[in-house]
């Protein structure tokens, strides 16, 4: 992929932040921002620095940084992370770009009283500004994307402006904001609606993948709990240097993770949990590196490596505070993986849900028969509501509509990989007109370009009219993905 689309979703929002919530500035803004200390909001001077990187995920993509500014006093570190109390939504937070969702997650908890946000991304290392810009979900939803719980944000466009987007400004624009995909300029801080800190039992229940076959079990649980999650390792059912019925996937088994609000006490004390996040760092490089190590030569080998490690056939369930809850696994960069994910309707009785994670997993088995396994660590999928995001791959009018996100996710360099997630993508696309996660991997697929600009064509229209407004000179609409994807919906 020559010129990624996150080359610049993450890049746009995230090259001004480092990993200590780092302000960066690059040539295409200057460091010599200034902005009216009267409005009670300021950029701070940057600080040119050398030798100094950032990279995304998986380790894909790497930027150099041209500045930096580091927190060294309590006072810079109260302007990184503010709570207040809003006169519409109550308690509310406000954070700097560059903060991460576990500072923001401790800022929030040991506040009197103590609160948190009602559904985050998976990950507590991800970066507030690009949760936002690019539409991350968590698994909850009544919550939807991240980004739904906003209430403000705050943006520097490429005239040096600081500006502001609410939906009691304008709510047009704010919902060009909530997901920006970098397109309007570079957020600064964003705000967020919180709850009272709260606590949830965590369940990891062990099914066969026949129980698929009555997919209302999925509705129920989605009524009976506060967030639900459907994993599966692929080929977890077999040994597969030596087991001759390798291609019954009826075998395999498949993870309900579900969430429930409790008043329980928690199981764990946080230094317990930094014991445990430890273990499964220690896990993940494990598993990424006995992969890595034989894909080349045995891929078959290694097809189920991570069901072996991570699976351990045993139902479990915990009592942790929401924060905790949500931030399950750990985050461990060195194990670099690549991701793809595809967003459709659900249908009312979960019966296309079932259907397709069921698809998948037959599918791989499929492949298997041809030697190819292109999927060797995890395939999972969250149900999410609708927002009205423009560029959101879950926007609805209709609050009442819910989306499935399915995920696929192997060790990077995994063969066959683009050839069975294109498989499935373009299903997808034929049968539910899905979209793909911004952030993830799409730009493999086929003619996925002009099929997005026909998917998107409506919201563009509306986004273009502020995008145009706020950098008319074009100055972060640099990438030649987005381009085509505009230019096919403005222009056909």
């Amino acid at each position: 992929m020559t010129e990624q689309f996150r080359d610049r979703s993450y890049e746009n929002q995230k090259k001004f932040f480092d990993r200590h919530h780092c302000a960066l500035f690059s040539k295409s803004i200057r460091v010599s921002v200034e902005i009216n200390s009267n409005e009670g909001l300021f950029i701070r001077s940057a600080i040119p620095i050398r030798n100094k990187t950032w990279e995304n995920y998986n380790g894909e993509f790497r930027i150099t940084l041209k500045a930096i500014f580091e927190p060294t006093t309590l006072e810079d570190l109260i302007d990184i992370i503010t709570v207040q109390k809003h006169f519409k939504y109550g308690w509310t937070v406000t954070a700097e770009a560059g903060t991460s969702l576990l500072e923001l997650d401790n800022a929030l908890r040991y506040h009197d009283p103590p609160l948190t946000l009602d559904s985050e991304a998976i990950y507590d290392s991800f970066r507030v500004s690009g949760v936002v810009a690019v539409g991350a979900h968590g698994a909850k939803p009544s919550s939807g994307i991240m980004p739904d719980q906003v209430c403000s944000m705050t943006i520097v466009t490429g005239s040096g402006k600081l500006c502001e987007f609410s939906e009691e400004k304008n709510k047009l624009e704010f919902n060009a904001a909530k997901v920006n995909l970098g397109l309007l300029g570079i957020i600064y801080t964003v705000t967020f609606r919180t709850k009272p800190m709260y606590n949830l039992r965590l369940s990891y229940t062990y099914v066969p993948v026949t129980w698929l076959n009555y997919p209302l079990r999925i509705k129920h649980l989605l009524e009976t709990s506060d967030s639900i999650q459907l994993y599966y390792f692929p080929y977890n059912g077999f040994n597969t240097s030596e087991d001759p019925n390798l291609y019954d996937f009826t075998r395999d088994q498949i993870v309900v993770k579900r969430w429930e609000r409790t008043n329980e006490p928690v199981s764990f004390t946080q230094q317990q949990l930094k014991q445990t996040h430890e273990t499964q760092r220690q896990n993940f490089i494990k598993i990424y590196e006995i992969i890595s190590s034989n894909l080349p030569q045995n891929p078959r080998a290694v097809a189920n490596v991570a069901a072996k490690i991570l699976s351990a056939n045993k139902n479990t369930s915990f009592v942790f505070q929401a924060p905790d809850a949500i931030h399950s696994f750990a985050y461990e960069p060195r194990a670099k993986y690549d991701l793809s994910s595809y967003t459709f309707k659900v249908y009312p009785d979960f019966s296309n849900v079932a259907a397709e994670f069921f698809y998948g997993i037959k599918t791989l088995y499929e492949f298997a028969k041809e030697g190819k396994y292109p999927l060797n660590y995890l395939m999972e999928f969250r149900i999410l509501k609708s927002d009205e995001a423009l560029l959101s791959p879950t926007f609805n009018h209709d609050p009442n509509v819910l989306y499935c996100s399915l995920d696929y996710m192997p060790i990077t360099g995994t063969p066959d990989y683009e050839e069975f997630v294109t498989l499935m993508a373009q299903r997808f696309f034929n049968k539910y007109k899905a979209k793909p996660h911004w952030a993830k991997k799409w730009e493999f697929i086929p003619n996925v370009l002009s099929y997005l600009s026909d998917v998107y064509s409506d919201q563009i229209k509306l986004f273009e009219k502020v995008r145009a407004k706020y950098d008319p000179d074009k100055i972060f609409f640099d990438n030649k993905s987005l381009e085509e994807i505009f230019n096919g919906a403005l222009y056909k």
